[in-house]
């Protein structure tokens, strides 16, 4: 028997796969659907599991009695000698065989076009299904070695069906096999992890810090966050989760381990032309990337030729779908983008001067100030501003905040500001009035509300007296009481608005939001939400995206699920889309969302919604921040992390504490309470309703805010009441929160007391 040498051999089976690999069972599914075409081909960038799905999928073959060889291309099979000789070595490693005489298949150098018919007639008298697998099919470059590929492609073997992967484009001509339906593709979006998918990884990979329940609350975070800085890319899946073994946070794509770049630097970019690599990191720089702003940033009129051979490379750049405001361009000189994570490592060598050529911070800077000028250009301020306050000039900066100080830019855009504005002296910023609004909002938007006070009063010093100078300032000033759970004070500030055109549409969206939320708390409520319907539709701001979350959340705090999902789930599918799974609009869109499917019962649904938000919602307005602390509490408690679920809410208790925002911490203790109860902890319920009691003496009267606290207090003794056998004082109790006005704005309220008068009611006895 012909002995196959050893340096081929370790190539023609698979590599050992872990023992904790993910079944890929959908992705698995869906090739196997396609096992009777002819060609079926994985392209997508190194590290996405290509090799690892064909293994899995050869196994599932094999068990159906279907033969099956595997061949890794190296650099020598571009060769069509080698490859010749690589193919008819896996093939016998196989166990193939043929069953017919025929011309024996090898490679002549006398007659090179002899090998494609002596291969056909071969595997023509193969018997049954034959599938061979080719891993690294982007190795194979030279024409011959290509065009003999093709010609097996092109050969009548009903019988034969080849599977190959590569990282960017294969070399052949597809054409024909995809107009017959005879070519089955999966690209990166198919091969990356699905949030199940990663839950499960979580579920094998993290341990100690995440309940051991693959599916609590805690798991499903780290998988929705985890799925989100890596977009599902397997190879950074295991690469981002290692950080968690030690007690961290999932990283963002800007704050990346060593061994992640280590990664890139061996798997990705080793072996490129310096000049390609340097035109990658000034592509870096922007989010997206038109051909255009590349020619700028590279300086290169070749920039789209080079995007095209980075795209064919397989090296993590993609099309970009066109925003809102764009026309999608059909002359290949579109928007792109880098894979997140490989941008931030870009940037990294960038600001870090690795690499070839002049690069380092004051290269950084130049590329940000070109980004910035172009995106103005093509009005997008809101990106241009983030650009130019990277860039480090003042006087760009300055230009861009006061031509967009009036429109309130956005959201994003002033919380970068204002980490800019920290390292400007005090005095350059008071010789600017645009300036010190921006510094204001910036704070307001980041719940700082003695510095935004500080600051909303230079402004109004520095800007002198006027119509817009109180309106911004109203607004403002509406903005912190709201976020300091003062009810009559935010009325008070809206009252003063009253019938006087802002002029203005973001802050004409935060005065109808905060109307809306706190004159139903008042009593005040519109005879009619058209209008804050119109002007809360998702729109191109995220201030306006935020206003459409607004009308969700007070749904839901009325009681109104159904409302809260028709209202709520297509905006925050708009939030994500415009501004990425954490911003400040997605997460407040999530915490209605979350709530009504959690109310009805659709409890997965609402752990993914709501999963990895917490931490955005620090910024929230109290009710964001109570509705998501108690509802990401339950999911933990339903998931069975029954230790976990109190401790969360202590620390949540705490936060209320800080920020003094009573309405939270009864609230949250009252929750802490009824899962006490429902350990059977009587003494601990004791406890927390004495801390609910005394809550409610520190802050009595007859504001929406003493009113709850008085009835989430009231309902706790019910609670513990009926817990302790004395339905009587239980109705006692509950008969106290009928009486008070908030009740009959908060429908939940009163559907809690009806609930809880039913149990402590005595049973009627039956009629037999």
């Amino acid at each position: 028997m012909e002995t196959i040498h050893a340096a081929v051999a370790t190539r023609l089976v698979p590599p050992r796969q872990s023992r904790r690999s993910i079944a890929r069972e959908v992705l698995l599914q869906r090739l196997h659907d396609a096992r009777h075409g002819r060609l079926v081909l994985l392209t997508a960038p190194a590290g996405y599991g290509k090799t690892a799905v064909m293994a899995q999928w050869r196994h599932r073959l094999l068990a159906g009695g279907a033969r099956v060889a595997w061949l890794t291309l190296a650099p020598e099979d571009d060769d069509l000698g080698q490859f010749c000789a690589s193919l008819d070595a896996s093939l016998r490693q196989a166990g193939i065989r043929v069953c017919r005489p025929g011309p024996a298949f090898g490679y002549d150098p006398a007659h090179p076009a002899a090998s494609l018919p002596a291969f056909v007639a071969l595997l023509d008298g193969v018997p049954g299904e034959v599938y061979l697998m080719l891993d690294g099919l982007d190795r194979l470059r030279h024409p011959a070695t290509l065009a003999f590929l093709q010609g097996v492609l092109c050969a009548r073997l009903p019988h034969l069906h080849i599977v190959a992967a590569a990282r960017g484009e294969a070399g052949l001509a597809l054409g024909r096999l995809r107009a017959g339906e005879e070519l089955a593709e999966a690209g990166r979006a198919e091969l990356a992890f699905s949030v199940a998918e990663t839950l499960a990884f979580v579920g094998q990979r993290v341990e100690g810090r995440t309940a051991r329940r693959e599916n609590s609350q805690a798991a499903v975070d780290t998988a929705v966050v985890l799925q989100e800085v890596t977009e599902g890319w397997p190879a950074g899946l295991e690469l981002v989760a290692a950080s968690l073994r030690t007690g961290q946070e999932p990283a963002g794509p800007h704050a990346q381990s060593a061994a992640l770049h280590a990664y890139w630097q061996e798997e990705v970019t080793a072996g490129l032309p310096p000049a390609l690599l340097d035109f990658m990191r000034c592509l870096a720089v922007p989010r997206r990337i038109h051909a255009e702003l590349a020619a700028l940033l590279a300086g290169s009129a070749q920039a789209p030729a080079r995007l095209a051979e980075i795209a064919a490379r397989g090296l993590f750049l993609e099309p970009a779908p066109a925003e809102p405001d764009e026309v999608a361009d059909v002359g290949g000189r579109g928007w792109y983008r880098f894979h997140p994570l490989f941008r931030a490592h870009l940037l990294h060598d960038l600001e870090h001067g690795t690499g070839p050529g002049p690069h380092g911070l004051p290269e950084s800077q130049r590329l940000h100030g070109l980004a910035s000028a172009w995106l103005d250009r093509c009005g997008k301020p809101a990106e241009a501003i983030g650009h130019a306050l990277c860039s480090g000039d003042f006087g760009r900066v300055l230009a861009l905040v006061e031509a967009t100080a009036a429109h309130l830019p956005g959201v994003s855009p002033l919380r970068d500001f204002l980490q800019w504005a920290d390292g400007i002296a005090p005095a350059q910023l008071a010789l600017h009035p645009a300036l010190l609004l921006a510094s204001a909002w910036a704070c307001v938007v980041s719940v700082r509300p003695q510095q935004a006070e500080h600051w909303i009063r230079r402004w109004e010093a520095s800007a002198g007296p006027g119509v817009d100078t109180v309106v911004h300032a109203t607004v403002m000033r509406a903005t912190i009481a709201a976020q300091q759970d003062d009810h009559p004070r935010v009325q008070a500030l809206l009252d003063s608005l009253q019938g006087r055109p802002l002029g203005n549409p973001a802050l004409e969206q935060i005065r109808m939001s905060l109307a809306l939320r706190y004159g139903t708390l008042l009593g005040c409520q519109p005879r009619s939400r058209a209008p804050y319907r119109c002007a809360a539709q998702p729109g191109d701001t995220e201030i306006a995206l935020m206003g459409a979350g607004t009308l969700a959340l007070t749904a839901w705090i009325e009681g109104n699920a159904y409302e809260t999902l028709r209202l709520g789930t297509d905006v925050l599918a708009a939030a994500q889309h415009a501004y990425g799974r954490r911003s400040i609009a997605a997460s407040l869109c999530a915490v209605p969302v979350a709530a009504a499917l959690y109310e009805q019962d659709r409890i997965a649904e609402a752990s993914e919604v709501l999963a990895g938000r917490l931490q955005t919602l620090r910024t929230g307005t109290p009710d964001v921040l109570i509705e998501a602390a108690l509802c990401h509490a339950r999911l933990q408690w339903l998931a069975g992390a029954r230790h976990e679920a109190p401790a969360e809410l202590v620390e949540a208790e705490a936060m209320f504490h800080r920020r003094g925002l009573p309405r939270g911490v009864a609230r949250v203790a009252a929750e802490r309470q009824r899962l006490a109860l429902l350990g059977k902890d009587l003494r601990h319920a004791q406890r927390l309703q004495a801390s609910l009691e005394e809550l409610g003496r520190q802050d009595p009267g007859a504001t929406p805010r003493a009113q709850e606290i008085a009835a989430v207090a009231a309902l706790a003794r019910a609670r513990l009441a009926l817990a302790q056998g004395e339905p009587a004082q239980a109705l006692a109790a509950l008969g106290t929160v009928r009486g008070l006005y908030v009740a009959s704005v908060r429908e939940p309220l009163l559907v809690t007391v009806d609930l809880l008068q039913a149990t402590a009611h005595p049973r009627p006895h039956r009629r037999l």
